[in-house]
């Protein structure tokens, strides 16, 4: 008897548990605009970190395809100019000017819109 209802208890919690998981569904992180502008200028002024670069360049984004472009060009511009936290900025001089253009195409854009 113990038995039984150790297992029926066993089994609504998973129930529940599992009941709730889907309710609740999987968690979406969507990079906007402006979280793009944000990581952009605190890059540039050596704020960011390198687990802060390296989130942006894994995500996906297929949302948009102007912000997917640009974090195509800084998944280049990662492999040729990143310098990681050797110093206190996370790409080469030549990497900035680079991201700096970005942050410029990308706030020319908003004004556009």
């Amino acid at each position: 008897m113990n038995y039984l209802l150790t297992l029926l208890l066993t089994l609504g919690v998973v129930a529940v548990a599992l009941w709730v998981f889907i309710r609740v569904g999987t968690p979406v992180y969507r990079i906007e605009r402006d979280n793009v502008v944000a990581l952009l200028e605190l890059v540039l002024s050596g704020k960011a970190t390198e687990n802060d670069w390296q989130v942006f360049i894994g995500i996906p984004l297929r949302h948009n395809s102007e912000l997917r472009d640009i974090q195509k060009r800084c998944e280049e511009l990662t492999e040729t100019e990143f310098t990681g936290n050797k110093n206190d900025k996370l790409f080469t001089s030549r990497g900035l000017v680079e991201l700096e253009k970005m942050l410029m195409e990308i706030k020319q854009h908003d004004s556009e819109d």
